[in-house]
Formats: structure tokens, sequence, C-alpha cells
């Protein structure tokens, strides 16, 4: 297998919300592919130091406001956004204190007043949201983007054209083996098809695991599962691709981002198709197929018709990456 070393990080500014993506203040596109610990203690950090995600959900609400504090920093000298859960904090001081730092992002609790309190102490303007189900209310102004608790990644695309937002499916099952919650108990391949899926609809979804007594969702400190560096090999992707990223329902049938007239990833999850077609418009474009999975590329011949077609090998976890040249 082919393994992806890290790029070096570079302070592009604070993320800021831009249409329904994300973007530094300086204008790069950033990509939350986000983990979800307890705490990010020494053993924590270091294992994020060589992992591909580029936020972190801080999940303890009882963690002294110091502690917190250092945390958000360190995550921050790696180059990661931390999202700081408020439900059961003193919000108040905990957003004056944490609102000097670049890299956070608050999560409410789904109360107005709660979330007024933010808004009157947090002098960085930070990103905002609260996190619940579907049905969870994120139209507020204020509500800078969805974070959702919901298993069906395929759902982001509706949720992303309704609410006009970006939209993170935070929570959409473990990589584990939960003797008691089947959502916690998936392979690597399911968690890593529930990511792919809602990137290329649109969004994003979070990793987690939930290996044994020590798992990391539960406690941080180690990476165990088999999506990790598949997640590296998205990751890969997503920085290749051009800013200005969009879902196309209305032309293709399989979850696919489009910048129209320049670049089409398609997704195919499960499904073993013999071939894909795709409507191009005029000049060269390289055609190239991903084994999201076993983490290759396999290009094909340049396409420079108005109609390709794609043959594909009767394999599960596809994905197919048209670039006009």
């Amino acid at each position: 297998m082919t393994t992806h070393s890290a790029p070096p990080r570079t302070d592009h500014g604070p993320v800021r919300v831009h249409g329904t993506r994300f973007r530094h203040e300086d204008g790069t596109p950033f990509h939350p592919l986000a983990t979800s610990v307890p705490q990010a203690d020494e053993n924590t950090l270091r294992a994020l130091k060589d992992a591909p995600f580029t936020k972190v959900r801080l999940l303890d609400h009882a963690l002294p406001l110091d502690v917190l504090d250092h945390q958000v920093a360190a995550l921050g000298a790696l180059g990661l956004q931390a999202e700081v859960m408020l439900d059961g904090r003193d919000i108040p001081r905990t957003v004056a204190r944490l609102a000097g730092r670049p890299n956070v992002w608050w999560c409410a609790p789904p109360v107005h007043e709660a979330q007024t309190d933010v808004q009157e102490h947090d002098h960085g303007h930070h990103p905002l949201t609260v996190h619940g189900p579907p049905g969870t209310d994120f139209g507020a102004p204020w509500i800078t983007h969805a974070s959702l608790a919901h298993p069906q990644t395929r759902a982001v695309s509706g949720l992303v054209r309704d609410l006009s937002k970006p939209v993170l499916v935070d929570d959409c099952g473990a990589e584990g083996d939960d003797p008691e919650d089947p959502e916690r108990a998936l392979t690597g391949t399911e968690l890593l098809c529930r990511l792919w899926e809602a990137v290329c609809r649109g969004g994003y979804a979070g990793h987690a695991e939930a290996w044994g007594e020590d798992a990391w969702s539960d406690g941080g400190g180690r990476l165990t599962g088999t999506a990790v560096e598949r997640i590296a090999f998205l990751k890969d992707v997503l920085g290749a691709a051009p800013a200005g990223l969009g879902h196309t329902p209305e032309t293709y049938d399989a979850s696919t981002l489009e910048v129209p007239g320049e670049y089409v990833l398609q997704y195919l999850g499960p499904h073993r198709y013999p071939r894909r077609s795709f409507a191009l418009p005029g000049g060269t474009w390289s055609v190239e197929v991903l084994d999201t999975w076993n983490m290759s590329v396999r290009a094909l011949d340049d396409a420079g018709e108005d109609r390709v077609t794609v043959g594909l090998p009767a394999e599960p976890y596809l994905a197919i990456r048209l670039r006009r040249r």
C-alpha cells in the first residue's frame, strides 16, 4: 500500500465559511476531515501529529479551562482546528478565554441564550454550530454550519441544498467492535464509504474509532483502525482539487463533486459498475480511476470527445477523477 506523509503545515489564517464550503482567511480552501476525542492529552497529540485529520472535536466538557486552553493551542501548533463543546461549561468565561485562539470553533447548546453568550464574547468570530440529528434547527443566521449525528451520509446533499450552509456529519458511526451499539461496530470499509459519500455530496463526515476498552473516541491515545491511512488518501485527493467544488445532483446519478468545465470527482461506493459515461465540454481531459481502499490511482487515456465512457474493473469503492488539462 502507498503511504501518504502529511504536507508541511502552513498558516493560512483562521477558517471562515464561504457559501457552503470553508476557506482560510487568505482564500485557501479548508476541508474539515475531523475526528472526535474527549481531550487532546500528550499521547493523543503524538498520534494526531502523524494523522491526516485537519480538525479535532474536544468532547470533554469537564476539562479545566486552563487545560482546555493549552490543548487548543497545542492543536493549533500542529495545524489543526479545535472544536470545543460548550454544553455544560461556563460559556462567557470559556469563550472569552479561547476567542483569541485562531484555530478554535464552537459547538453551542441548542439554546438561544447560550448562543447569544457565544456571540457576545467571541471577538474572533469563529465558526459556530450546534450538534444534533437532521431535525435540529440549524437555520439561525449566527449558526455558520450544521453538525449532524446521522448514519446516512448520502443525506448531506439535500441538507446543503436546504440550509445553504456547510454540512458536517460529525457523528456517522465508528470503526470498531462495540458489542451493544451497531453504529460503533462498523468495518473500516463502511466508515470510509460514509466519509467519501459525504464529501462527494458536497459536505463532510467525521472519523471515530470504538475498538476495545481503550477506544480512541472514548479516551484518545492511540489510533488502531484501518480507515485512518485511507483518510490520508482522501485528503490528498481533496488537496489536489480546485476551489469551487460543488455537488451536482442534476447531472449525475452517483455521488459527484464538480467544478463545471474543469473537474469531476465521482464516487461509486459499494457498486461494481462496468463503465460510467460523462458528457464533457471540449478540450483535453485526464481520466483516472481511484481505488479508495487500496489507495491507488490508475491513469487511462486522455479524453477529448464530448462524451466519454470510462471502463471499470469489477471492484467496489472506486472513484473516477476527470481533470481538464
